[in-house]
């Protein structure tokens, strides 16, 4: 007889931690569906990332909203712009190139503005490279 209210016991104990594990998995499941909608494509942030690095104190950062057709310059342009930051170029043949970002000129102690896009130096001008949404563009104060 106590070998029975044993088995009743602990088949009555596994029936109740059974039917606790169903309803909290199936709590977790309806929030992990939740999550899977919050970061549908149509919310990801459409950005591209700056970085302005003169060599000397700590780069600029700055984040942009993607505009189709945007290119490594236009994004320079903009948020120098906001940051009223003095930006100079010079136009050849091949396309805008940079001369100076705020006090820094190109010749100066042999360092050169170079900018990168997602970390390799694109074969165009700065004004000639189209940017892709997250695409992270530094121009950098640099011996070339």
């Amino acid at each position: 007889m106590k070998k029975i209210n044993i088995f009743l016991v602990i088949g009555g104990g596994i029936i109740i931690i059974v039917g606790i594990w169903l309803v909290f998995s199936k709590e977790i499941s309806q929030s992990i569906s939740q999550k899977k909608i919050e970061i549908s494509p149509e919310n990801i942030k459409q950005e591209v990332f700056l970085v302005i690095d003169n060599g000397k104190e700590s780069p600029l950062t700055f984040e942009a909203e993607f505009k189709e057709g945007m290119t490594a310059f236009d994004l320079l342009k903009e948020k120098t712009e906001e940051s009223n930051i003095v930006l100079k170029t010079k136009s050849y043949d091949i396309g805008l190139m940079i001369e100076a970002i705020s006090d820094k000129e190109n010749g100066d102690s042999g360092k050169y503005w170079l900018y990168y896009v997602n970390g390799e130096m694109p074969q165009v001008a700065a004004d000639k490279k189209e940017l892709k949404i997250g695409d992270n563009v530094e121009f950098k104060f640099e011996t070339p």
